[in-house]
């Protein structure tokens, strides 16, 4: 979960320990000068009436703070490049599908996820029953589209290339669920890597009864740039990492089942006032999510204005 603070609170925060600096400061001067030998009983005596020398901060309160607050310029700066820009999540962004893309629920479904997900990943392993209960609880209005993003380099290549092979043949929820259970058989457990090789994987879909000879061309194939496509997309829409979910184009952070229900069923309401307006239920994704999304992801820092 992404806790990093907003951008009005942050500037709250820099222009609160500018003032407290400011005023700490300027009070410190004050002390300094009191104590100096150089302060008389109507304020600093003229240069040269005493050896000693004022070490009392130059210029005004006014000048002081400025100064403090020029040094908090260069420490946003610095956190500028420490912490960098996230996802706009109150855009909506029009992520198109690809023929490749193994879906799961109606194609006339009210509500698209696009899953951005990897096998390697525990996180997505964690979520995985979750998207299953999903599907069984909207199983007329939900449907998810997985893009495969690679985080794990060329160990994870494997199974999404056996993934996508398998989807081609009408057997990725089959093959999917298998995997799951078989690679990762206890919750924050090491995984089983035997299993997402392409041995491993090659051995499940044989178990599955795929067509071995069209499955090995898939995976040599047509899945190998599925892979490629994938990445691109995500990347092009902001995806920095796995799982990520887009809820018909909304990011959507939720990590339990009451969250994405709540998001689901905000976007139902808006998908049925559309089909009231006459936009055809099988073409809400198509035509008012990616038709009208940004077509690409909007970053924003938070230390914008």
């Amino acid at each position: 979960m992404d806790t990093r603070p907003g951008k009005a609170s942050i500037r709250a925060m820099i222009r609160s320990l500018a003032l407290v600096f400011g005023v700490a400061a300027a009070l410190a001067g004050c002390q300094q000068d009191k104590q100096n030998p150089n302060w008389g009983d109507n304020g600093p005596r003229p240069v040269g009436a005493s050896a000693a020398t004022s070490n009392a901060p130059a210029g005004s309160v006014e000048d002081r703070l400025a100064r403090v607050e020029r040094r908090l310029d260069k420490i946003t700066g610095f956190l500028k490049q420490a912490v960098p820009p996230k996802i706009d999540e109150n855009a909506v962004y029009g992520i198109p599908l690809d023929p490749a893309d193994p879906v799961r629920g109606p194609a006339d479904a009210k509500v698209t996820i696009v899953e951005a997900y990897e096998f390697l990943c525990p996180y997505c392993a964690m979520v995985a029953p979750t998207v299953d209960q999903l599907l069984a609880e909207y199983p007329k209005d939900v449907r998810v589209a997985s893009k495969y993003f690679l985080i794990h380099g060329e160990p994870a290549m494997a199974s999404g290339q056996a993934a996508c092979a398998a989807a081609k043949q009408g057997k990725y929820q089959d093959f999917e669920s298998t995997l799951w259970k078989k690679a990762w058989p206890a919750p924050g457990q090491p995984s089983v890597k035997e299993h997402l090789t392409a041995e491993g994987t090659a051995a499940i879909a044989a178990e599955l009864g795929l067509d071995m000879k069209r499955y090995q061309a898939d995976v040599d194939g047509d899945c190998k740039e599925w892979l490629s496509r994938s990445m691109r997309t995500l990347q092009q829409f902001g995806a920095g990492g796995t799982p990520t979910f887009y809820v018909n184009g909304r990011v959507t952070q939720a990590g339990n089942l009451a969250g994405f229900k709540r998001v689901i069923d905000e976007e139902i309401k808006k998908a049925d006032e559309a089909i009231k307006g006459g936009v055809k239920q099988a073409e809400y994704y198509e035509k008012v999510i990616v038709g009208k999304g940004e077509k690409e992801a909007r970053m924003v820092s938070p230390f914008d204005d």
